[in-house]
C-alpha cells in the first residue's frame, strides 16, 4: 500500500466575503498559477510589482480568478462587489499567502 504525503497535497483555504458566504481559494498549482497570468495578461513574476503599482485592480483580479476555480460564473464586478474595506485586510493576507506558495 502507498503512504500518501499528505504534507505534499495542495490545500484549499476559506475566505468570508462581504456577503457573509464562506468561499474556497483553491491551492497554488500549475494550472492555478497559468489562469492568474492568463487573466493578469502578464506573467506571475510580475505580481507582487503590480500590487504596489496597481493594488486594487491586481487584487481583484486575482482574487476572481482564484475564486473562479470552484465558481466559475463569477466576474470581476461581482468580486468586487464581495469585498469591503473591512474584509479586504484578510483577502490581502490569503491571495499573497497562496501566490507566494506559503
Amino acid at each position: 500500500m502507498t503512504e500518501e504525503n499528505i504534507l505534499a497535497t495542495p490545500k484549499p483555504s476559506t475566505i468570508t466575503l462581504a456577503d457573509g458566504k464562506e468561499y474556497i481559494l483553491p491551492a497554488m498549482t500549475l494550472n492555478v498559477m497559468a489562469n492568474i497570468e492568463e487573466e493578469l495578461g502578464f506573467g506571475i513574476d510580475k505580481l507582487q510589482e503590480q500590487f504596489i503599482t496597481k493594488f486594487a485592480s491586481t487584487t481583484r483580479k486575482v482574487l476572481c480568478s482564484l475564486l473562479r476555480v470552484n465558481y466559475p460564473d463569477m466576474t470581476l464586478e461581482k468580486v468586487g462587489s464581495l469585498v469591503t474595506m473591512e474584509e479586504l485586510p484578510v483577502i490581502v493576507e490569503k491571495v499573497v499567502n497562496i501566490t507566494s506558495n506559503k
